[in-house]
């Protein structure tokens, strides 16, 4: 159960950091700062694909 429970946090977390991803390059194109925001998305993106293969998220 702490498996499915890490796997599907790694979905969320990575899920999350796209759609971070997408206001970072919203702000980018409005000349805003967007680095810190584009810093704590690829952060998201990477733990949740960590955690997703680590626990095996495919083989059920």
């Amino acid at each position: 159960m702490k498996r499915y429970g890490l796997a599907l946090l790694g979905l969320i977390l990575f899920s999350s950091g796209l759609c971070v991803f997408g206001e970072a390059l919203i702000s980018k194109y409005e000349n805003n700062n967007w680095f810190l925001i584009g810093t704590i998305s690829l952060i998201l993106i990477n733990a949740g694909l960590g955690l997703m293969i680590k626990n095996k998220w495919g083989k059920f």
